[in-house]
């Protein structure tokens, strides 16, 4: 069944998880390029993942999205995602030469459209591509790469996990905001509403 299929009303907690989780898991291929998606209030985690790939050689660049706009930024902070990530990634001696900045974008569709541009513009044959995300964010990313960048490359999804949102544990907190059960009931709605709305590639649940 794909998503725009589904109905977001009454949704159990085993529809969810599968909307958000299911088929996110690492292949442990290597690749070029890898994406690190941006978030204030997450970063930390998905910044950690990152440098550890690069250091194990399995990502040898580093594409960084985020603006100053998105609704993470509760604190009105005027660095963008992708300029705070950068300065975390060279704290951690990843080199300057390897990070690519994508700091215009204020949404996850509008980081999949501008970091979609930046591919087409290497002009390099590129086969795979590395997402890195918080968990719960990576279907929804891998389906705007797929709408707005290419179908036919390979992708491998590698959760920066948290804590508190990720499959094993989301279900456990309380729906109180930035709580993991609601970022991944949010998560599910956003992803049937995208789909139907034509805004996301339509993926097989």
């Amino acid at each position: 069944m794909k998503l725009s299929e589904l109905s977001s009303e009454n949704l159990t907690d085993e529809q969810i998880k599968k909307i958000v989780f299911s088929n996110i898991w690492d292949s442990g291929m290597s690749t070029k390029y890898g994406v690190v998606f941006g978030s204030y209030t997450l970063q930390k985690y998905r910044v950690n993942l990152a440098t550890m790939l690069y250091k194990e050689g399995r990502v040898k660049k580093l594409i960084l999205t985020g603006g100053k706009g998105g609704i993470s930024n509760q604190n009105k902070v005027n660095i963008s995602e992708a300029e705070l990530m950068k300065q975390m990634l060279l704290e951690n001696e990843v080199k300057e030469k390897d990070l690519i900045l994508e700091n215009n974008s204020n949404s996850t569709i509008e980081n999949g459209i501008n970091v979609a541009k930046i591919l087409d513009n290497l002009q390099e044959d590129i086969t795979s591509l590395i997402l890195i995300s918080s968990e719960f964010h990576l279907k929804r990313c891998l389906a705007i790469m797929k709408k707005y960048y290419r179908k036919d490359i390979k992708y491998i999804l590698i959760p920066a996990k948290d804590g508190f949102s990720d499959k094993e544990n989301w279900f456990i907190s309380e729906r109180i905001y930035n709580s993991g059960r609601s970022l991944v009931e949010f998560e599910a709605n956003l992803l049937i509403k995208y789909a139907k709305e034509n805004k996301i590639y339509d993926l097989e649940i």
